[in-house]
């Protein structure tokens, strides 16, 4: 018998009881399902935490922090934590500089009519819609004259507004935000996801910068971001812009550049995205070895069950080797075709999170290949002591066996 009837005949074997074959590669198809998937959503989790970062890094834009801010220890002297308004205008004198704003962030309680609900309180620039990537569905953003006005206006995220008017409109509406009465001018929706509002929740309430500062004045400025014009060395420009605030603060380390501070936090996301997925996936693997044991078990039955046709086989000339080729190719079989499904389910399933979720999973076709490889490496290792078991019978034996 030559390779391709062993096969035809290992085919014809699994599928004379397809439901146990079914069942039998199960184990193996699940495994390698959940392995393709659970990367998948990791890179694509990776990828989007990354994004969240750098959405706030716009391509002209410099960001400059208190160094206190990534660097805490001890008290010292002349440390810095908030920016002042001085800062700002230190900042405005140099040539290629277009803007210089501030977002601040906190959390409060929005009132309306006697219905409470706490949300985050984002205040920011005019573009405050561009920097948190949201779109006004309803209503308006707040103008440049709002902010330089100090008005008490804001927008209401799509959550926010469901919870406090229902079905009515909220615009035009004044709410109580921390205490302090603010017109509705708009309702916004979110055109980015964000991986963190299932943790943080949805609820927000979008308002000047310069609102912010007068209602809440122990909100500290955590942040300077400067706006230069296209053309301009963001580095050179951000080197002098440091000299200057660390001067004024006379602290040569009271600010520093951002950006290598972020580049550090995506370079630690990675690792720490990279080692989550390895540990879950390792525990999906667990499957892969369960299924294995199933193959094993499943073919030693087998064995048992074809004791009478291995004897004929035997007595017709049939080898040895014959033999546990036959049953090695019958497990192998099992498990590819069990990784085959898994892959092509792991696969749909990563793009139906991807749908349910908003979330942009990447398939890895390393990981593929490894739970394709894997699956064979299974289907040889858990299938040779039940081949070996059948090559090794007495012919006489076999068929004398009922």
């Amino acid at each position: 018998m030559n390779l391709t009837e062993m096969v035809l005949s290992a085919w014809t074997s699994l599928m004379s009881n397809k439901l146990r074959s079914f069942l039998t590669m199960l184990g193996i198809l699940i495994g390698v399902a959940s392995i393709i998937a659970i990367v998948a959503i990791g890179r694509g989790g990776k990828a989007a935490i990354v994004s969240i970062i750098e959405s706030n890094r716009a391509q002209q834009t410099i960001q400059i922090i208190p160094t206190e801010l990534v660097q805490p220890g001890l008290p010292q002297p002349g440390q810095v934590l908030s920016f002042s308004s001085q800062d700002f205008d230190i900042a405005r004198q140099f040539r290629g500089v277009q803007s210089v704003y501030y977002t601040l962030s906190g959390q409060g309680v929005v009132d309306y009519g006697g219905k409470e609900v706490t949300a985050s309180l984002d205040a920011g620039p005019s573009y405050m819609d561009e920097l948190s990537h949201f779109v006004v569905v309803q209503g308006r953003m707040f103008s440049n004259v709002d902010v330089v006005a100090h008005r008490r206006v804001g927008l209401l995220s799509q959550s926010l507004a469901k919870k406090l008017f229902g079905n009515a409109p909220a615009v035009g509406k004044v709410v109580t935000v921390g205490g302090y009465p603010m017109e509705v001018i708009g309702v916004t929706a979110s055109t980015q996801f964000n991986l963190l509002s299932g943790f943080f929740g949805t609820d927000a309430f979008y308002f000047p910068a310069t609102t912010a500062h007068d209602l809440f004045p122990w909100w500290d400025i955590s942040e300077m971001d400067v706006q230069v014009a296209p053309g301009v060395n963001k580095t050179a420009m951000a080197h002098q812009i440091v000299t200057a605030l660390n001067i004024h603060a006379h602290n040569a380390e009271a600010f520093e550049d951002a950006s290598g501070f972020l580049v550090g936090v995506e370079q630690t996301v990675g690792k720490i995205t990279a080692i989550l997925t390895l540990i879950i996936g390792a525990i999906a693997g667990i499957a892969l070895v369960v299924g294995g044991v199933g193959v094993m078990n499943i073919m030693l039955v087998s064995v048992t069950e074809r004791t009478g046709e291995i004897g004929i086989r035997m007595s017709l000339g049939a080898t040895r080797r014959a033999i546990l080729l036959q049953f090695l190719i019958e497990s192998v079989m099992i498990t590819v075709l069990g990784g085959a499904l898994g892959i092509l389910i792991g696969v749909v399933g990563a793009q139906i999170v991807s749908w349910v979720t908003k979330l942009h999973t990447e398939v890895s076709w390393f990981a593929v290949l490894v739970g394709f490889l894997f699956s064979i490496v299974i289907g040889v290792v858990c299938g040779i002591y039940p081949a070996n078991k059948a090559s090794k019978q007495s012919p006489i034996d076999a068929l004398r066996y009922e």
